[in-house]
């Protein structure tokens, strides 16, 4: 679980977000060590509480709130022969020349190398035609 703030209207428990990187008016901000220095760009976020503090904000229409996140499962495309639930991989994006396909070859909130645990296998996918599974997938941290 971490702790950040978000934009007023992005905060409401469930609500996923993709961090980006700071803007500029963070970098001064004394705020920004617990805002933008908890969350790594790139990296998708789950709002799962919100708690009853909130400051003023530049960039938020005024405000932000102080609220828990933590990186949600996200679904990719894995070689079958490491389409084990339960496992932990490397994960290794697959080649596909499909542009519409790109959300399950390369998830934004996931970089290939990252270390993943396989929580379920959900679907088969053919793309260039190679085979895949669907796997919902865990980002496991160091």
């Amino acid at each position: 679980m971490t702790i950040t703030l978000v934009g007023e209207k992005l905060a409401k428990p469930g609500v996923e977000f993709i961090y980006y990187g700071p803007a500029d008016p963070c970098k001064s901000c004394r705020l920004a060590r617990v805002c933008v220095g908890n969350l790594e760009p790139g990296r998708r976020y789950k709002v799962v509480r919100v708690r009853n503090i909130e400051h003023s904000c530049p960039l938020h229409e005024g405000k932000v709130r102080v609220v828990e996140v933590i990186e949600p499962a996200i679904e990719v495309a894995i070689e079958p022969r490491v389409a084990i639930v339960g496992s932990k991989i490397k994960l290794s994006f697959v080649e596909c020349n499909d542009p519409e396909k790109q959300s399950l070859t390369r998830p934004e909130g996931l970089f290939e190398g990252d270390i993943v645990k396989i929580l379920e296998i959900s679907d088969d996918f053919e793309c260039d035609e190679k085979h895949y599974k669907v796997a919902r997938v865990m980002r496991e941290k160091e």
